[in-house]
């Protein structure tokens, strides 16, 4: 198969080729004359990918470092085959990094407001959500209907009862939670929102120093309100992302990723209404952190976790 699709994109036959993933979505490294590539199949809609593929390109003539798909020789920008539409992206120049520092985290900061800026003066949409998104209902799984939030909530929330232990303050949480969600809630419709990456993490990036020297992986790539993909990132990198290499503290980190933001794009002012309330939420139901507490409450422990959570909730 991917010799069959290369032959779409490259009249010269394959050196080597390695197949990265091949569930839900076929990704392989190709080499072909030295240059290397990443041949990307999933089912999709064609018109999802070719509004994904616009804003990759917009991004790209603006200047942001955002790899876009490689042309057919026939000038189409992707390739149906067996079931899977298929792109080609070449690999960008820069390293992978196994940690970031200060300087890295306000330089994604940056590039994040940069790109918001650009979705809301351009008025890109892509027609789905994103992973970060909030009231979607969970009916299903799909982006734009799974809350990972609210879930976690209520894994927390049934772990609780069925353990027994912790009933008082369950109560506690429960209410602090559904007043800050209800209260974000209220004006999530009213928050700006456009096109995003949906994941600019470093393990989506290339780094020349401490400069994004590239970015890639568009497949969770959706429409977020802003200020909520803005304030969830700052809490991944500061308190959750694993390889930090600098002396500054959690807060530290997080406050430097808004400053730098909003050097770009400044927040609006119901934008900085909510931020508290979505640090109230965001912040303590973070899966990771969710998924260890549960495992200490199993374990008869957990005192510090809900004391934590009940701060966080009411900070």
């Amino acid at each position: 198969m991917i010799s069959n699709v290369m032959k779409n994109f490259i009249k010269e036959p394959l050196t080597s080729h390695e197949v990265l993933r091949d569930k839900e979505r076929l990704v392989a490294e190709v080499v072909v004359n030295g240059s290397t590539y990443y041949l990307k199949g999933e089912k999709i809609e064609k018109a999802f990918l070719e509004r994904l593929i616009a804003f990759i390109r917009e991004a790209g003539m603006s200047g942001l470092p955002y790899i876009g798909p490689e042309k057919t020789l026939d000038g189409a920008d992707y390739v149906e085959h067996d079931g899977l539409l298929f792109i080609l992206e070449r690999k960008g120049k820069g390293a992978e990094v196994e940690g970031i520092n200060l300087r890295q985290i306000e330089e994604i900061a940056c590039l994040m407001g940069k790109e918001h800026a650009l979705s809301l003066s351009r008025e890109l949409r892509l027609g789905r959500g994103t992973s970060w998104g909030m009231f979607g209902g969970n009916a299903t799984e799909e982006l734009g209907d799974y809350d990972e939030n609210e879930l976690c909530f209520q894994d927390l929330m049934r772990t609780l009862e069925e353990n027994g232990s912790f009933l008082e303050e369950l109560e506690l949480i429960r209410r602090l939670y559904e007043s800050r969600r209800e209260a974000l809630e209220q004006v999530w419709g009213d928050l700006p929102i456009g096109a995003t990456q949906g994941d600019l993490a470093p393990y989506n990036m290339l780094f020349d120093g401490n400069r994004i020297s590239a970015v890639y992986d568009y497949n969770i790539a959706g429409d977020e309100r802003l200020v909520n993909g803005s304030v969830a990132s700052a809490i991944y990198l500061a308190w959750h992302y694993d390889g930090f290499k600098g002396e500054e503290s959690a807060e530290e980190r997080y406050e430097a990723f808004l400053a730098a933001y909003t050097r770009e794009r400044p927040f609006t002012e119901l934008e900085l209404q909510v931020i508290p309330d979505l640090f109230a939420v965001i912040r303590p139901f973070r899966y990771d952190r969710v998924e260890n507490g549960i495992e200490q409450i199993k374990q008869g422990e957990g005192k510090q976790f809900i004391e934590e959570t009940i701060s966080l909730l009411q900070s």
